[in-house]
């Protein structure tokens, strides 16, 4: 058995070499995405509300027209008074 000073002076070794085994990249992985996921939310909240603001700036309303799925065709973003 070995003693307790020597314990307490792995510990630190032990925590670090099972923080980097495979779980331990998964779970550090999850807060990559807790920051990216808000900041995508905050940057489209901020594209949307500037489109709605210059659309209301020339007295429209903003408008989206998708393409049919069977001649396909390009997404259109614009303002409709």
């Amino acid at each position: 058995m070995q003693k307790p000073s020597t314990l307490l002076l792995a510990a630190p070794v032990l925590v670090r070499q099972q923080a980097a085994g495979p779980v331990g990249r998964r779970q550090n992985d999850v807060v990559w995405f807790l920051i990216l996921i808000p900041i995508a939310a905050i940057i489209f909240m901020g594209l949307a509300a500037a489109w709605f603001w210059y659309c209301q700036q020339r007295g429209a309303w903003p408008a989206m027209d998708m393409p049919s799925w069977q001649s396909g065709g390009t997404w259109k973003l614009y303002c409709r008074a």
